[in-house]
């Protein structure tokens, strides 16, 4: 069995056991709340784009918030995912919906589609669990010309935030590895760009601010989720810290049939 096969299948493994990401949420909890609106905007922004096109997402849970809450229209939606378990939650999660997603069993580092057979593939923190390059070159070839992937992912670099994935294993599978900029620059290799970045100092103190406020909604997380801003506004050197991205990229072929 291949590498990518055999990373493949304890990633399904694990899954159909189930990840317990509790705690792990709880204590960043306060890190994200502030994020939470602009990423809704940002994501309902660009989510437009799917309006009438055929669209994949890779996983089979968040095409409920992306698609059907955001009251997007696609012509087509195919769901796929390498677990039975995460899969019978899309297909659990679609029987009162009005969007009519088509779901699959499939491990994205090998996808069962033709070239050029999506306008949009997207996904919620899926990337760091597979094949990195080859899940990116299978996007990329299932990609018409003109499409669009829009993926968010967790970044490597943030130190507080690897102390809480350490103290937390039973929330992550064993293979999987947080976006580094090695892998950013893979993505612009293959995309014409943009990338939103989420929480740098909104970790540090998102975890002291836990310990004394009972809500995320405070001064001292409003006046951090500013200076975030500030920061990879004014400092990009700095945005390789943040630990969360969302990530748009536009198929470079596009120009070439605009």
């Amino acid at each position: 069995m291949s590498s990518f096969a055999e990373r493949a299948q304890r990633e399904k493994e694990q899954y159909n056991k189930g990840i317990n990401r509790r705690v792990y949420d709880n204590v960043l909890g306060h890190a994200k709340y502030y994020y939470r609106r602009r990423r809704e905007e940002i994501l309902r922004e660009q989510l437009q784009y799917a309006n009438g096109r055929r669209i994949l997402e890779i996983g089979s849970q968040c095409w409920l918030p992306w698609i059907e809450d955001f009251n997007i229209h696609p012509d087509a939606l195919e769901c796929i995912n390498i677990s039975e378990k995460e899969l019978e939650k899309g297909i659990n999660s679609a029987t009162t919906s009005r969007v009519t997603p088509h779901f699959s069993l499939m491990d994205a580092n090998d996808l069962q589609f033709e070239d050029n057979s999506f306008d949009l593939v997207f996904g919620d923190a899926i990337l760091h669990h597979l094949d990195f390059l080859r899940a990116l070159d299978e996007i990329k070839r299932v990609l018409r010309p003109h499409g669009k992937m829009i993926f968010t992912e967790p970044l490597d670099n943030n130190p507080v935030g690897k102390v809480v994935r350490a103290l937390t294993p039973h929330a992550r599978t064993d293979d999987e590895q947080p976006l580094r900029w090695k892998e950013m620059a893979e993505i612009k290799k293959r995309f014409e760009t943009t990338f939103y970045y989420e929480q740098l100092l909104s970790v540090p103190v998102g975890v002291m601010s836990r310990l004394v406020f009972p809500s995320p909604d405070n001064l001292l997380m409003k006046l951090t989720y500013r200076v975030d801003l500030f920061i990879d506004s004014n400092i990009p050197p700095l945005r390789s810290m943040y630990r969360y991205v969302i990530i748009v990229g536009v198929d470079k072929r596009a120009a070439d049939y605009a």
